[in-house]
């Protein structure tokens, strides 16, 4: 619980680092995409640094992408607004890295470098993504934003099956509403996903919860020539699907 002291000086905002993969290699329409918040800031310029290098720092190298754009210049930018890195890999896939700014509701405080601490790092981000299929039916059209930052996997379990209701939008309110643990049969709209909803108008919801991914730059594989490395991961609550290394020498063995 944050103290009295905690409460007074925290910052008001909270500025989350938001990548966005769209794979247009797997699909042409764009409607296949992973969002990830990959990291946390009380600092704007922090955050800012750190969403220029946020590809680099998830282990990819620039000169592996066709196209590989900073914000330099927003007047001539024609990556959409606020968009910070644009790059696109020869495959086809579409990276993003934007900021997603939400206001500090718990008070989380930030370190030297602007970023909350390590264990606040590693909170469960409740993410909410909305596909308007009214303006396009293949679902290209979509757009996933943090609903909130949560200490535990309850506290955000709990929060996502309120992210779409309040005192005045109740489930009965939607054409359809589908809670995974009450779902009758298999649940088609993957494991990070609590929550599916339908308005009468036609948009869909998804409410997600995802922790924040680890960094695999850590793990010094002199295999990869400074690409992502696919080394077996120790950095991780268990949910890391790297492959095992197959470098008998490789130091994150």
């Amino acid at each position: 619980m944050a103290t009295k002291e905690n409460t007074e000086t925290a910052p008001e905002f909270l500025y989350h680092v938001k990548r966005t993969i769209t794979d247009y290699h797997a699909d042409k329409s764009g409607a296949t995409r992973t969002t990830d918040i990959l990291g946390t800031f009380t600092d704007l310029k922090a955050a800012k640094a750190a969403a220029l290098s946020a590809l680099v720092s998830e282990g990819y190298v620039k000169d592996d992408f066709e196209v590989y754009e900073h914000n330099t210049d927003p007047e001539n930018w024609k990556h959409g607004d606020g968009v910070l890195v644009y790059a696109k890999a020869p495959a086809g896939q579409e990276f993003e890295v934007r900021l997603d700014t939400k206001p500090n509701v718990l008070k989380l405080q930030g370190n030297a470098s602007g970023e909350t601490g390590t264990a606040q790092a590693n909170k469960k981000k409740v993410l909410q993504t909305t596909i308007n299929y009214n303006n396009d039916r293949i679902g290209g059209i979509q757009n996933t934003e943090v609903e909130g930052t949560y200490p535990s996997r309850a506290a955000a379990y709990a929060a996502a099956h309120s992210v779409l209701i309040d005192d005045e939008v109740t489930k009965s309110s939607f054409a359809e509403y589908d809670e995974k643990e009450e779902f009758k049969g298999d649940w088609p709209y993957g494991d990070e996903v609590f929550v599916h909803a339908v308005a009468e108008t036609g948009e869909n919801f998804l409410v997600i919860v995802k922790a924040q991914p680890h960094s695999h730059q850590h793990h010094k594989c002199g295999h990869h020539g400074g690409k992502k490395c696919e080394c077996a991961c120790k950095h991780t609550e268990g949910g890391c699907k790297s492959k095992a290394c197959k470098h008998a020498d490789c130091e994150c063995k």
